[in-house]
């Protein structure tokens, strides 16, 4: 194999083929199947919208977001994309309030969803 720069197909091929052959004798584990992220968000969705009513789930919201927060890339151990997901929900969360006490300040009590959006749009887009 070369030592630096992109692998040649043969390489390519040849580590595939080695890699199959770890799997089939359960040296490595076997790929993990690709996450359906619609799929995924839909059942999320009727999960949390079938909920027993009551205040107790701010408790198990904030533990879950705990969970993400710390979580990170196995290999790496940066921050993974869901970890910064959970960031994100908390800053929109803190921001959503400014903006209601900014609301109320003014003695405003409606307000457009663009004018929402805008206040909240860099960290989505972060």
């Amino acid at each position: 194999m070369a030592k630096h720069g992109k692998m040649t197909e043969k390489e390519k091929k040849a580590r595939a083929a080695a890699k199959r052959r770890l799997q089939e004798k359960g040296i490595i584990p076997p790929d993990k199947p690709r996450l359906d992220r619609k799929k995924f968000i839909a059942e999320a969705k009727r999960e949390w919208e079938a909920r027993e009513p009551g205040s107790v789930w701010i408790v198990y919201l904030m533990n879950a977001i705990s969970y993400m927060l710390g979580h990170t890339e196995k290999k790496s151990l940066r921050h993974s994309s869901e970890a910064v997901a959970a960031a994100k929900i908390l800053k929109l969360a803190v921001r959503l309030r400014q903006f209601d006490a900014a609301l109320t300040e003014k003695g405003e009590r409606e307000y457009r969803l663009v004018d929402q959006y805008e206040y909240i749009k860099d960290i989505l887009e972060a």
